[in-house]
């Protein structure tokens, strides 16, 4: 009797992540709060969080193309940022 399950989450806001609590970000305590009350479910996949829930059901309905061109947009973004922080560090 083992049963597994995977929660997805989306952002979380953690000191690695950089990200501020929001409505789609939660902290990690909301997160895990949530997180444990799904052990148990019978869903093998779950995403705890209803919002983050919500953006994966329209992210599996859109075409592969449109959520791979959003999601290659928030990494360039990314990209570019921590980019730019590495060129002002090598200037002082």
């Amino acid at each position: 009797g083992i049963s597994v399950q995977c929660q997805i989450p989306f952002y979380v806001s953690t000191k690695l992540a950089k990200m501020r609590e929001s409505f789609t970000v939660p902290t990690p305590d909301v997160f895990a709060k949530l997180g444990v009350k799904f052990i148990g479910h019978n869903d093998p996949v779950v995403s705890p969080y209803w919002v983050h829930g919500v953006m994966g059901y329209v992210m599996n309905h859109l075409p592969t193309f449109v959520v791979t061109n959003i999601i290659m947009s928030m990494h360039m973004t990314t990209r570019r940022r921590g980019l730019k922080k590495d060129r002002k560090n090598k200037s002082e």
